[in-house]
């Protein structure tokens, strides 16, 4: 199977260049996960993520992909999961904005009482796992992990990790590739 950062190099979805991030991080690099929105660069991917899940032993009956990149996400990794391990799993994801019609409010899927798995692209400052999190637990869900493609390794102002301090406060977070693995 190809290197995800290979494959990354390929689909160039890695730039370089000037750049805000989300978290309102400036940034000379970019990673931009839409990049594998294809269906044989997404089954890739999602075979890297599995690969991660497994390697890891977590346990989970639900995987959660945050809107919008994690819709798609979570939705070939719950494919790809299943087509591994024969095990079916629920999927779910949220909206950002409330449904007032039809099935209404934000999440799609069933969260309620399940071990869930976030799915996601980036580990920067964590707003997002962070709002994911809430998220859950608002819909009384227990987080078992966070799994993403790609983990900047970026520190705050007193030079922690992201993911360190997140993992204090009992978020695990994984990851294919991280900055440090790059060849720069």
């Amino acid at each position: 199977m190809q290197s995800f950062l290979e494959k990354a190099e390929e689909l160039n979805a890695l730039r370089f260049g000037d750049f805000t991030l989300k978290s309102g991080i400036k940034s000379k690099y970019f990673f931009d996960i839409s990049k594998f929105f294809d269906n044989n660069s997404l089954s890739t991917l999602s075979k890297h993520y599995v690969e991660l899940i497994l390697e890891n032993n977590l346990e989970f009956n639900c995987i959660f992909g945050p809107a919008y990149k994690g819709i798609p996400l979570s939705t070939a990794v719950g494919l790809e999961y299943f087509n591994r391990t024969g095990r079916q799993i629920n999927l779910a994801f949220d909206r950002k904005e409330v449904k007032l019609h039809g099935e209404r409010g934000s999440l799609i899927g069933n969260l309620e009482g399940n071990q869930v798995l976030i799915i996601d692209d980036v580990l920067t400052a964590g707003t997002a796992i962070k709002g994911t999190v809430d998220f859950l637990e608002k819909n009384n869900a227990k987080l078992v992990a966070a799994v993403v493609a790609f983990d900047r390794e970026e520190k705050n102002e007193e030079g922690k990790l992201y993911k360190s301090l997140l993992n204090q406060e009992g978020v695990k977070i994984f990851s294919i590739a991280k900055f440090s693995d790059l060849s720069l």
